[in-house]
């Protein structure tokens, strides 16, 4: 069975759908092998998705904003290293941590959150968070290190995080439709959300995103499987000068170990997501989306879907994500 031919088999309206629709696109980073799109923007819709369909990323996200890290450490503008009270205006137990601890899961943030109804109530909770000193140095999943990371850096330049991360990545690498709040009227949007949430369409999935105006560190981030399919043949080449050597070793360079190895934003040996592809350098996203990459061979791997449109769980998702990876 080929990739297209699986994924067909998971797209509603079959009825045992894992997602509404889905877009994927495989290669070397110089170029696309494989690309395909199937299903339809929500469950029931008779819209079908197209390789322009932008998805929501979710915790994807996550490598954009840890590629912007390497980026400025690299060139100096940050120190991975350093306390953040250093190079930000964040102050108390949580200056003392450093970005590298935030980006790896690794700053004893808590898990656990409350969510907030609004960017400035949020703001306010993550700088008054207390890192757990026993969970300090252990690889604990969380999106909070993220969220106060792109804070941290909307204190250090005095502008807001989507803009930095077009700035620095999106508009050098010419890739309009990854955008954060993309506009419904411009774009073929996949619907997120499961059919018994409600919140208008082609806003972020992510509560604490939408809080944040829909830009956040740790999720935000819409694109088509092209778009992020050439982001990521970048960060594994840097032919068009974005990403250099010294930041391609900071993101390929797993510095904790838990469930899987972790670099600064990156997963390495996630052998319950990627099977015998855990040599991959991976991440995946809450909405049903995975990027992988693999540095030994530029190969590059990106599925986009929609599985909360299906109810599907975590651990059905697992498995689509196991099969994708070994179906090249």
């Amino acid at each position: 069975m080929t990739t297209a031919e699986l994924l067909e088999s998971l797209a509603s309206p079959s009825p045992d759908c894992r997602f509404s629709g889905f877009s994927f696109a495989i290669g070397d980073a110089s170029e696309i092998r494989q690309i395909g799109s199937g299903g339809h923007l929500a469950k029931g819709s008779e819209i079908e998705v197209t390789p322009e369909t932008l998805f929501d990323l979710a915790s994807v996200t996550k490598l954009y904003t840890a590629t912007l890290a390497a980026k400025l450490h690299a060139s100096g503008e940050i120190d991975l290293d350093a306390p953040i009270s250093s190079w930000s205006d964040v102050s108390g137990p949580l200056g003392t941590k450093t970005a590298r601890s935030l980006l790896t899961h690794s700053s004893g943030l808590a898990p656990e959150w409350v969510e907030k109804d609004s960017r400035s109530a949020t703001i306010e909770s993550l700088l008054s968070q207390t890192p757990r000193l026993e969970q300090e140095g252990k690889l604990v999943y969380s999106c909070t290190g993220y969220s106060l990371f792109s804070v941290a850096l909307e204190q250090r330049y005095g502008r807001k995080f989507d803009v930095l991360i077009s700035e620095h990545l999106l508009q050098p690498l010419g890739l309009p439709r990854t955008t954060y709040n993309p506009d419904p009227a411009r774009f073929s949007i996949a619907d997120a959300k499961s059919p018994d949430e409600v919140f208008p369409f082609g806003l972020v999935h992510d509560p604490r995103a939408r809080a944040m105006d829909g830009v956040s560190g740790n999720a935000g981030l819409f694109g088509t499987a092209s778009d992020v399919f050439s982001f990521f043949s970048e960060v594994l080449t840097g032919n068009r000068g974005v990403v250099n050597d010294a930041a391609r070793k900071e993101l390929f360079t797993p510095t904790v170990t838990g469930e899987w190895q972790q670099a600064i934003g990156f997963r390495h040996q996630d052998v319950a997501r990627l099977g015998a592809r855990s040599n991959y350098f991976s991440h995946t996203g809450f909405t049903g989306t995975l990027l992988m990459v693999d540095p030994d061979s530029s190969k590059v791997a990106v599925l986009l879907t929609n599985r909360l449109q299906c109810g599907t769980t975590r651990e059905q998702m697992a498995v689509v994500y196991s099969s994708f990876a070994n179906s090249f």
